[in-house]
């Protein structure tokens, strides 16, 4: 999950430790249970979750009664910094470092402070770690690191690598399996009762036999050390076994270094394998980011060997590994006690028995510190002396003081080095770009489900960058080996690549049709995804580029492909070939086509040729004849062939069979909801009918208020009958699919005609004129006749198509005499795409130890078709949701949104949210989110303010009676609009423009005290008004303004102060 948490503002604290007059303040608290006090507050599967949740109601101190312990949690650098004073407080081993000593021990970790054999060990290991040392373990560690990048290579650009594992550098042995085992059982002794965990007989049983096997391993490796000495390794075992304390003369006892053993393997195979895996988790998110550490790679270390003189100059990738400790690290929590009874911030007692735990998550994001920006990640924070500028334990990963990790400085060689040698060699991509962070919990926090893919640079040998000891041992015949070639040597005839960004599925359809008429015309296409793409552009290979816009973003597979062009250099694509098609859509006014205009716009900076005119294309609009008119141009133009030419295209190969068997499959989506509740909220009397829909997201998936659900439909049942009985099919037939590159139709082999109708094509959409010409072909008489009517003129292809929103089956439907085969009625249908809609809830809503709760408020759409003759149109996604019974289980994730549209990171700074119908959804989010942290700390609040639009006061006034509980908490004042009939006796206001407008002084004080607008709703209707309405509170102010300087000023503040979320 995602820490919740975002300190800056929330609870003012002191340095000094003397009391003040508020010293017995009391520190702010759940409230408590009989028997189990604040335990079910904890998860014990993810301990530190339920920390993060906590602090973001409760702010930068609170207490926890953990029947058997007291907690004081704090959350900011001032408290932070105080507590980490080692002559006021000291280390104290706790949850599950403490449960976790029964395979550690006294070992350098999990030692009490009163305990005298950590400190031997530490003296003894110290030298060890010192810096001269650890530079004389780097042809050790370089080999280990070549092995690692050998083993990417082999296995090819097409395994998954699961960064967790794979960066252990070995093979999984039982020990390491043992370790994960032993350390998830203790994480979860730490949650758990006492009595419960005196229950789990066993779960104490399989940790126990655990600790013993690795025991064993340990003291034999001791004892065949010592039956066969090696003088000459320079390894810990043998300074474990040979050296003396310094300052006692004694040596280590074989229990003492069984747990050191055991606690330095933890410590390695844990911290190091889960940096790495956020490293490249957050560079990979941040292409920007990643391409500056591969230019640093390119720049000091080019084609040969890392040598250890070049550590010191990746000062970026350093900076990086740096700033992925900050953002989020393997370790979260630091815990100490106090030496005796004290107290902290100046007013919060604390005693000795009280254990202080330290939110390392809160204290490395603490705006106070790191500013506004603190959850971004941007390594050149800590770059130009800025590192050495920070305050004193702003940065603290490692631990602190006599106990912090001894192995800091081998774990950063080791992390700089293994970055530099992946990027010298290969470029990363995400296995899954759609990825958003999750993470789980063993002793230490990691990735969960992130996974990634190599493939080597063009023109690097699979042994660039490997040690000449290594170099006779390899097997240079890896999985890259066509990566050294170019395309064009590789195959015979016109080669194309085809590069596509896609999150919704319709730009990677369009590569895929590309890719098919390409091949079907002679052409050898490749297709990838443009972050594939990233230094695979070449001038003998032309390349299609096929992407679309995201609110102004590039999608999530094109996002270092971008970033990539927007960093290079004059002549970096000298003469290359290149033509764009863009997709976009028209309500995002100011980012429309931002990115396939970027990509038109940069590459000829670059030394790029345009083949053919870039094609920018409305999603609202007809998309597939625009498609098909660029698609066939761009292949004329190497065939020299008209583009009205007529060219033999195979119809797809599809048989249909009668079924075997019947066969009811589970659907294997890896990220299925389950439907909790899915009611009725408004009828459809004023408009369309609301639900709201209460949805159990898979485990360890969260989100943030203003996020979006994106759920995966199927068709609507009346529309796949439809189209089976115009073609003569029963929903049970078998369908096969062959003589295509369309995968969403190929995939999975045969599948009966209700799963390709229902799951895999879009069936409404508009048909295109050239689809409208196939179909002519097909039909008699006068229905040939009133076919090519509809496409004689751009005129009656509105009238007639687009203004009646006709689709392929509409048209079959009103002319039965066109013969229209269903292979040739399958190539034209679109993929299914997913359906995004804003989350209308907060997680902290959910009850701790509970799967977390998101809720969808949606329009259900059904109407009378614009087609005529009868039908109705029902929403794809709407019908779908709305016909979810509880219990069912749908198929969706969650998308994090693009833009500022989040609730201020200070719950003090007022908020002012605009929004009419279902565009309450993210507002409720919000407001649930203020209510959460309203119902536990009073007074943490600014003010809100909640302008909503609806027709009726009875009727589709939306969550009225929610609202007024939450104003009653304090946590947003409702300001209503009704358009039709408002409450009897009240001052009606008909729109919430309207009221906006009469209320402008307190909007306007608001907005000076740094309140973020939100609005969403209709682009065309509320948006517009309302940003009418803020440039007119603007001018009211400043008289002397223009319209035009006043619209300078709304679009200075966009996607900061003043943010949207609007649909039509």
């Amino acid at each position: 999950m995602e820490c919740p948490y975002k300190p800056g503002n929330s609870v003012a604290t002191q340095p000094a430790h003397s009391a003040n007059g508020d010293a017995n303040l009391p520190i702010p608290q759940p409230p408590t249970h009989l028997f189990t006090r604040n335990l079910p507050e904890m998860d014990p599967s993810f301990p530190v979750s339920s920390l993060w949740r906590l602090a973001a109601i409760y702010g930068d101190v609170f207490k926890l009664d953990l029947v058997t312990s007291q907690r004081v949690v704090v959350s900011s650098h001032e408290l932070f910094s105080e507590v980490m004073d080692e002559s006021r407080f000291q280390k104290s081993p706790s949850g599950g470092l403490k449960e976790l000593r029964v395979l550690l021990g006294d070992g350098l970790f999990s030692a009490y402070p009163h305990e005298v054999n950590w400190g031997k060990a530490h003296r003894i290991l110290m030298p060890v770690f010192g810096p001269l040392a650890i530079r004389k373990m780097f042809p050790e560690m370089q080999d280990l690191i070549s092995q690692l990048v050998l083993k990417f290579d082999r296995m090819g650009p097409d395994n998954e690598i699961n960064p967790s594992d794979d960066f252990t550098i070995n093979e999984i042995h039982p020990f390491a399996q043992q370790m994960s085992a032993a350390l998830i059982e203790a994480g979860k002794r730490a949650s758990r009762p006492a009595i419960e965990n005196y229950l789990r007989i066993k779960s104490a049983e399989e940790l126990q036999n655990n600790v013993k096997s690795m025991w064993k391993l340990c003291d034999e490796l001791v004892a065949e050390r010592k039956r066969n000495p090696q003088p000459e390794a320079r390894d810990l075992l043998n300074t474990m076994l040979n050296s003396a304390d310094p300052q006692t003369g004694e040596k280590l006892s074989d229990e003492s270094i069984r747990f050191n053993m055991v606690t330095l393997l933890v410590a390695g195979h844990e911290t190091t394998s889960g940096t790495m895996s956020f490293l490249f988790y957050f560079l990979l998110k941040n292409p920007h980011a990643y391409l500056k550490a591969q230019q640093e790679v390119d720049r000091v270390v080019g084609d040969g060997v890392l040598k250890p003189e070049h550590l010191p100059q990746l000062k970026y990738i350093e900076a990086a590994i740096r700033e992925t400790l900050r953002i989020q690290g393997p370790i979260g929590l630091i815990s100490v006690q106090p030496i005796k009874d004290t107290v902290i911030g100046g007013k919060y007692r604390v005693a000795t028995n009280d254990t202080i735990t330290c939110n390392i998550q809160g204290i490395h994001h603490d705006r106070r510190v790191w500013g506004d920006d603190a959850d971004v990640f941007r390594p050149e924070r800590l770059m130009d002396g800025r590192w050495e500028k920070l305050p004193a334990n702003a940065w603290k990963p490692f631990g602190n003081g006599a106990r912090a990790c001894i192995g800091r400085a081998f774990a950063e060689q080791e992390m700089i080095m293994a970055t530099a040698m992946i990027l010298q060699l290969f470029q990363v991509t995400m296995a899954n770009p759609s990825y958003d962070l999750r993470m789980k919990s063993t002793l230490t926090v990691k990735p969960d489900g992130f996974r990634m893919k190599v493939t080597r640079r063009t023109g690097r040998s699979p042994l660039m960058g490997i040690p000449g000891n290594l170099k006779a041992a390899a097997d240079s015949t890896g999985g890259h080996e066509a990566a050294d070639k170019p395309l064009e040597d590789n195959r015979a005839g016109q080669s194309l690549l085809i590069l596509y960004g896609s999150n919704a599925g319709t730009c990677k359809y369009f590569a895929e049709d590309l890719e098919t008429a390409a091949r079907d015309r002679g052409f050898n296409p490749t297709v990838k995804t443009m972050d594939e793409g990233t230094e695979q552009l070449s001038k003998n290979v032309p390349v299609a580029i096929i992407t679309p816009s995201y609110e102004g973003k590039p999608a999530d597979n094109a996002k270092k492909f971008v970033a990539w062009l927007e960093a290079g250099t004059p002549d970096g694509l000298k003469d290359v070939q290149y033509a764009v098609f863009g997709a976009g859509n028209s309500e995002w006014v100011t980012t429309y086509h931002r990115i396939p205009k970027l990509v038109d716009e940069v590459m000829p900076k670059l030394g790029a040729g345009k083949i053919i005119g870039t094609k920018l294309v409305d999603v609202k609009e007809d998309l597939t004849g625009p498609w098909e008119d660029w698609r066939d141009e761009l292949l004329a133009h190497f065939t020299g062939k008209s583009q009205s030419a007529a060219v033999a295209v195979p119809e797809l190969d599809v048989t249909v069979e009668k079924p075997e068997t019947v066969d009811l499959l589970a659907g294997g989506e890896i990220a299925t909801g389950l439907v909790k509740e899915n009611k009725q909220i408004a009828g459809p009397e004023v408009g369309s009918a609301k639900k709201h829909m209460e949805i159990e997201l898979p485990e360890g998936v969260t989100y943030g208020p203003g996020d979006y659900l994106v759920v995966l439909p199927t068709n609507p049942p009346d529309l796949i009958r439809r189209a089976a009985l115009r073609f003569g099919l029963n929903l049970d037939d078998i369908v096969t699919v062959k003589g295509t590159s369309k995968a969403f139709l190929t995939s999975g082999g045969r599948s009966t005609v209700v799963e390709i109708l229902g799951a895999r094509v879009e069936l409404g959409t508009l048909a295109s004129k050239r689809q409208i010409e196939a179909i002519a072909k097909t039909a008699d008489g006068s229905e040939r006749s009133k076919l090519q009517e509809l496409t004689s003129s751009e005129e009656a292809f509105k009238s007639g198509v687009i203004d009646k929103r006709m689709s392929v089956l509409d048209l079959l439907e009103d002319h039965p005499s066109a013969k229209l085969s269903f292979a040739a009625y399958l190539d034209m249908l679109r993929p299914l795409t997913p359906r995004q809609y804003s989350i209308s809830s907060s997680p902290l809503a959910t009850p701790p130890g509970q799967p977390v709760l998101a809720s969808l408020t949606y329009d259900v759409h059904a109407a009378p078709a614009r087609s005529g003759n009868g039908r109705a149109f029902q929403g794809v996604a709407s019908t779908y949701l709305a016909t979810r019974a509880v219990g069912s289980r749908i198929r969706c994730f969650v998308r994090r949104s693009n833009t500022g549209f989040h609730l201020p990171h200070d719950p003090k700074t007022p908020v002012v949210m605009v929004a009419a119908g279902t565009g309450l959804a993210p507002m409720r989010g919000f407001i649930q989110q203020r209510a959460c942290i309203a119902e536990n700390n009073p007074g943490a609040l600014g003010p809100a303010l909640l302008y909503f639009g609806c027709r009726d006061y009875e009727r589709d006034f939306l969550y009225a009676e929610e609202l007024r509980a939450w104003e009653e908490l304090g946590a947003v004042q409702a300001r209503p609009a009704f358009s039709r009939r408002g409450p009897p006796g009240t001052e009606v206001h008909k729109y919430t423009h309207e009221r906006m407008w009469e209320e402008r002084d307190e909007i306007r004080d608001l907005f000076r005290q740094g309140a973020k607008v939100f609005v969403c709703g209709s682009a065309s209707k509320l948006a517009r008004s309302t940003n009418e309405t803020v440039k007119r509170i603007w001018r009211a102010a400043f008289p002397d303004k223009t319209e035009e300087e006043a619209q300078q000023w709304l679009d200075g503040i966009r996607e900061v102060r003043y943010v949207s979320d609007v649909f039509d």
